[in-house]
């Protein structure tokens, strides 16, 4: 119960450094193998209550609690209905809450996990399905008569001009295109808005409730097509589409301007530019207008109000930089609110969750290097600490992270990060740790994974190799074809470049990757320069020729991806593997199957080969589960203590 424990101690934040001056605390295993336990922590428009979902126990499902902000110790209170566990909230009016659950049965002798949605209502106690499943039985009306009643369909809308009712979208059939409803959440009734068909794969919509925008493929030139309209009585109207055959990007964010309902707001890299940018679209005519770009760096998308009546208000806009993802306001309110408090909270990331809607009170959460996830209240000009999401990773346990650029052998710019064991001196034994993709990036905040390296003494980098998304259409192009040539140049430069700066000892250095990181921790053991001393390669790919078709199974997106992978394939060199491996999959992978590592373990078994292989049965692409964790962190950290030579 220490959880609980912590939640009952709020005082205001004073000047008292946040972060310890000690070396880290050693954290145990199975902390780090835990998930966060809190999360989805909301405040209701009116500020007087919370919900959130919590684990009472390392390892052990979250529940829904909820209580008073005037009084935590004497209104807190777990609400839970038999057999399902809560996955997602948040707050639809003061008086409801909308609540996502799953329950476990099986197929085939696997998990299965099925989705339930509800509206609970605080006053009441009483729970009101939002799509109720009636017309057959099968395991997904399984489970005792409380399962039945909560509704399977998923909330795509909270209706600001309709705080009684919510858009909850519902496949009638297995593989049937979806229905959309007004369902009341009150007594579930509900009211059909638009009817699915094969046109279009999915909608966006108003403040009001209407489908306003909506994608539709067109096979015959493998684009998936935006269109747009200014009421459900309009014409659908092409705004854009995005081309297999290209490199650009295009997506219609939204339409959040009630009073100029013909504007769809974009994002897109226009006029062939190296970075996105916001614009607004006319439906009407097609007229484009710049809103927001940055130079040198991707726009990103809008930041809507955090106050649940202004609806689709915007508040300001993200981009991304090298640091990661940024926040620039324009609103006159939010503004130099988010500035006082990031002023506040230095080195964190400061989001304002949301605000009341007298504008009195504000649910504020950070996160960063040293701050797995905090939340505060701020109300009377004072702000006072709520809980954090993990009670067991202190802050004096954790280690600051660094921005680093470097030059990579051909002359390209790289960013990337280093995480530096707290108060102790270098040069470290290093870690690098590619991320996964290759199409997203890393960004600077709290890491698990490499926090918890740190927290033994290892500097951890994390590079964003070319090929890496959101710096640029040039730097992602850049990967292009490069699997295990440039893009692995990268990583190896930007550990020689600690090395020259003292952060890293040449002669300590490791390589530890998740799916595309686990394919370039494969790519790392067969390279003739032996730069790392030892290798972990989770869930990566070993054959590129089972997967130039693309990573995935729509057409679209196996045209997108099939002309820029292409490269090494590790499986055909495991022969010169002469550094010890672990290597750990999933059985139930279906990103990267499990033959990928099959394969390279049965190379590596022929040839006689230093290695351990993990395979966790029912595990999916990433172990997500506190028993998955433990069947391969323990092993993890022994291997780089006694395998690696540091």
């Amino acid at each position: 119960m220490q959880i609980l424990k912590t939640l009952f101690t709020v005082a205001l934040i004073s000047s008292v450094p946040f972060f310890s001056q000690a070396k880290p605390e050693p954290v145990p295993v199975e902390a780090w193998a835990d998930t966060m336990q809190v999360r989805d922590l909301d405040m209701s428009p009116d500020a007087e209550r919370m919900a959130m979902l919590m684990r009472r126990e390392r390892g052990g499902l979250p529940e829904l609690f909820i209580f008073e902000t005037s009084d935590i110790r004497g209104t807190l209170q777990a609400i839970q209905p038999e057999g399902l566990v809560p996955q997602s909230l948040r707050w639809a009016n003061d008086t409801f809450l909308i609540v996502n659950f799953y329950f476990q049965t099986e197929n085939g002798g696997r998990p299965v996990y099925l989705s339930r949605t509800a509206s609970y209502n605080v006053k009441t106690k009483e729970w009101t399905s939002l799509i109720r499943t009636t017309n057959r039985t099968s395991i997904r009306d399984t489970g005792g008569n409380i399962m039945a009643r909560l509704g399977i369909g998923r909330v795509v809308n909270i209706l600001a001009d309709d705080p009684d009712h919510v858009l909850v979208a519902h496949n009638e059939e297995r593989g049937s295109p979806a229905n959309y409803y007004k369902v009341n959440l009150e007594d579930g009734t509900r009211s059909l808005v638009l009817k699915g068909n094969d046109r279009f794969s999915s909608y966006i919509w108003d403040r009001s409730g209407n489908a306003r925008g909506a994608q539709e493929y067109d096979a015959s030139n493998v684009d998936i097509v935006s269109l747009a309209r200014v009421s459900a009585e309009d014409e659908w109207k092409e705004v854009g589409r995005l081309r297999a055959t290209a490199r650009d990007d295009f997506a219609v964010l939204g339409f959040f301007d009630p009073d100029k309902p013909h504007l769809a707001t974009i994002r897109s890299n226009e006029n062939g530019s190296n970075y996105t940018g916001i614009y607004t679209v006319d439906i009407r005519n097609g007229k484009r207008e710049l809103i927001f770009k940055t130079e040198g760096f991707d726009a990103l998308s809008v930041i809507r109000s955090p106050r649940l009546a202004d609806g689709t208000k915007v508040v300001g806009y993200t981009y991304a930089d090298k640091k990661g993802t940024q926040q620039y306001f324009i609103d006159e309110t939010y503004g130099p609110l988010h500035r006082g408090l990031q002023q506040a909270f230095p080195d964190r990331i400061v989001r304002i969750e949301r605000v009341s809607e007298d504008g009195k009170t504000s649910l504020i959460y950070t996160t960063g290097p040293q701050d797995p996830g905090s939340w505060f209240l701020l109300k009377d000009g004072k702000v006072a600490p709520v809980i954090t999401a993990s009670t067991e990773i202190k802050a004096k346990s954790l280690s600051p992270v660094e921005v680093i650029t470097y030059k990579a052998r051909d002359g390209l710019e790289v960013s990337g990060y280093v995480t530096l064991p707290n108060n102790m001196k270098g040069p470290f034994p290093t870690i690098a740790m590619p991320h996964g993709g290759p199409w997203v990036r890393d960004e600077y905040g709290y890491d698990r994974w490499a926090q918890m390296l740190a927290n033994r003494g290892y500097a951890v980098f994390q590079p964003n190799y070319r090929g890496s998304t959101e710096l640029g259409k040039s730097f992602w192009m850049a990967g292009d074809k490069k699997w295990g040539h440039e893009m692995q140049d990268d990583i190896e430069d930007g550990m020689n470049a600690l090395v020259e700066r003292g952060i890293a000892d040449k002669d300590k250095l490791a390589i530890f990757g998740w799916s595309y990181g686990g394919y370039a921790a494969y790519v790392a053991a067969t390279r003739a320069n032996d730069m790392f001393n030892c290798i972990v390669s989770g869930a990566g790919v070993s054959d590129l020729t089972r997967i130039r078709g693309g990573l995935s199974g729509s057409s679209f997106l196996r045209l997108f991806q099939k002309p820029t992978i292409d490269g090494v394939s590790p499986v055909d060199f495991t022969d010169k593997v002469n550094k010890p491996m672990l290597i750990v999959h999933g059985d139930f992978d279906t990103t990267v199957p499990v033959e990928h590592s099959r394969r390279f373990v049965e190379g590596l078994e022929k040839a006689g080969k230093d290695y351990q292989y993990i395979e966790i049965p029912d595990m999916g692409h990433s172990p997500l589960m506190f028993e998955q964790n433990m069947q391969w962190f323990p092993q993890l950290f022994e291997f780089f203590d006694t395998k690696c030579g540091f």
